[in-house]
This record gives structure tokens, sequence and C-alpha cells, in this order.
């Protein structure tokens, strides 16, 4: 079959498939702005907003200087990207400091934990995938 022939080469189709794609994008796409999402103190000086997708979770962590999230262990991977600040991530014994732009990939159920090293705020965006219902924090499962 030439080029010419197939719909999604043929260039006067161009306008018809944008139109679907918006379409599609409107009836699926959920927009939230973090200023709305209530803030959860999960440990002392350490607050996190929640977003569900349909099969992740992304997490926002603010970290306040001295804080430490304790060692804990999920069935989800994790992808962690550093906004700000500087924080330091004991992944299975495996220390490593992270400033802005890092990432860290932390496999399914390894242990894992955080503390801020510098004087900043460290805001961190976590992914979680699959998507996870119930985060660690005090009188929760830690798993």
């Amino acid at each position: 079959m030439s080029s010419a022939n197939r719909w999604h080469d043929n260039p006067e189709m161009l306008p018809l498939l944008k139109q679907l794609m918006l379409e599609t994008m409107r009836e699926r796409a959920n927009n939230v702005n973090w200023s709305e999402i209530p803030l959860e103190e999960v440990y002392p000086g350490i607050t996190r907003q929640v977003v569900q997708g349909e099969r992740q979770t992304l997490v926002r962590y603010v970290y306040q200087p001295g804080s430490v999230f304790p060692e804990h262990h999920h069935p989800q991977e994790q992808v962690t990207t550093v906004l700000s600040g500087q924080i330091e991530f004991d992944v299975n014994g495996a220390l490593a400091t992270l400033g802005p732009g890092d990432v860290a990939i932390i496999p399914a159920d390894t242990p894992h934990g955080a503390r801020v090293t510098g004087d900043n705020v460290v805001e961190t965006l976590n992914n979680l995938s699959p998507r996870r219902e119930q985060g660690p924090g005090p009188g929760r499962r830690a798993s």
C-alpha cells in the first residue's frame, strides 16, 4: 500500500485527526491544580498532596529542613524527582544525596527512607505505579 493511500498520511485528514484527538483528550482528561488539593501532614515537617490516576499515583511532598521520612516499602515502583532543596535517600542501605533535577528510581518492595540534609525546603514529585491506595504515615501500615 502506498503512503498516499494510508489515511494517517493523508494531509487532508490532518484537521480531522487533530479534532478527534482533542475530543478524546477532553473526554478523558482531568485537570487539577496543586493549590486545590488538601495538604496532609505525614510526619513532622513533611506534607503531601495526592493525585490519583486510573493506574498510577502522583504525590507531591514538601519537606521542612531536618525532617525525616522513616524507612518503609510498598509493592509499587516509585520514581521520585527532586524539584528543590537537598535530600538524602537511603534505598536498601545505599545512601544518595539528591538535589534539583535528580531522579531516584526505587524498585517495588525495596526498603527506603529519606532525610533533608540542607537548610532549605525540599519539594519532590513521586510517581507510583501501579496506583497506590494508601501511603505510609503514623497509624498506617508502612508497606
